[in-house]
Order: structure tokens, then sequence, then C-alpha cells
């Protein structure tokens, strides 16, 4: 389990034992309520701000930088977030999915944004299992959101997941040769103005 969700069920039972505490001291029950849905605010919004915002946007940096690398180990860490997809990339998997067949709901959509559907467990409806390794059955025509991991755009920027375990000190590729070797520089370029 990644290193934040454990903080984030760590901060959810200390909030617990904080509100069970305020209770026991004669607090009442508006204000055990109180500080039980406060304390769980402050636990998502700290957890958030450090891996989403400051960890994320520094690995970033040592990425650009060649202070870290990446090498994908085949963990299917990728294939449990949310994908965004372009235009482009949902009409190629749609394309994909007629052809063999498939017809289950593989996109999901509100307005003009699109993103791949996720099973229950969060994971892809793309993801295979090859025994204990996790595959992606589009591997050929995946989306770009896909081939940018452990790159993640966010808004106009891009960050890195922290939390990726492919991301290393010396092996592997380096920002612009992750950028090449995925085929996405044009998309940064264009879309981020990045490179």
């Amino acid at each position: 389990m990644r290193r934040d969700r454990i903080l984030l069920r760590g901060g959810y039972v200390a909030s617990a034992g904080l509100a069970a505490g305020t209770y026991l001291i004669g607090k009442g029950l508006p204000a055990t309520l109180s500080v039980f849905v406060a304390s769980i605010l402050l636990t998502r919004s700290s957890i958030y701000l450090y891996y989403e915002r400051h960890l994320a946007f520094r690995a970033f940096e040592d990425f650009t930088s060649g202070r870290i690398h990446h090498e994908c180990v085949a963990c299917g860490a990728s294939c449990h977030l949310r994908v965004s997809l372009g235009a482009d990339d949902a009409k190629r998997i749609l394309q994909y999915a007629k052809e063999n067949g498939i017809e289950e709901t593989i996109i999901e959509s509100k307005g003009n944004h699109y993103w791949l559907k996720r099973r229950s467990n969060g994971a892809c409806v793309f993801l295979k299992y090859d025994g204990n390794l996790p595959r992606c059955s589009i591997y050929r025509i995946r989306p770009i959101a896909c081939r940018l991991y452990p790159l993640i755009p966010s808004g106009t920027r891009l960050k890195v997941d922290p939390l990726c375990p492919g991301l290393n000190g010396t092996k592997g590729h380096t920002f612009k040769e992750h950028l090449s070797t995925q085929e996405v520089g044009p998309y940064v370029r264009k879309v981020l103005g990045k490179i």
C-alpha cells in the first residue's frame, strides 16, 4: 500500500482517538463531532499538500535536473490513477473496442471531459494480470496520460508521482529520454509549453 494511504488511515485512527478523548473528558457530543471533523479535514489536507503539491513538484524538479531517473518496474501504479483522455485518445480507444468486440463501458464522460473507466478496486478496465505481473491490454495504443507516467499533468504544469517505485538516483531514463521513449515530447511542448 502506498505511504500516503497508510498515513491517511493512521490520521483517521488518530482523529477517532482524539474525538474519543474529547468525549471522555466530558466535552459533549457537539464538541466531539467538531473535533473529529476538524481533525479529519486537517489530516486529509496536510497529506494532500505534502504529497500532491510539495513532494510531487520537488520530484519534478529533481527529474528535470537529472538528480533522479525513472525505470519502469511494471508495478501497475499508473493503472490505479484516473486517466484523463484527450479527444484523440478517446477516438482511438473506442475504435479499438469496436474492432475487438468490446461492448462494456470503457470510457466515462462528463461534458467534454473523458477518462478511462475504473473497476470497483480503482484499477483501469484495461489492466490485466499475467500471473502476478500487471499488464496493459491496450499498451500499444495507451493514452498520453499513461505514457507520461510518472509525470502527471496538473493544470499548465507537470508534477511527478513521488511514490512511483521506478524513481531512483541512477538507473533508467532521464526526463528528456522519458519524453522521447514514450513519444510525449510534442504533447508536453504543445499543451504545457515545457522543454
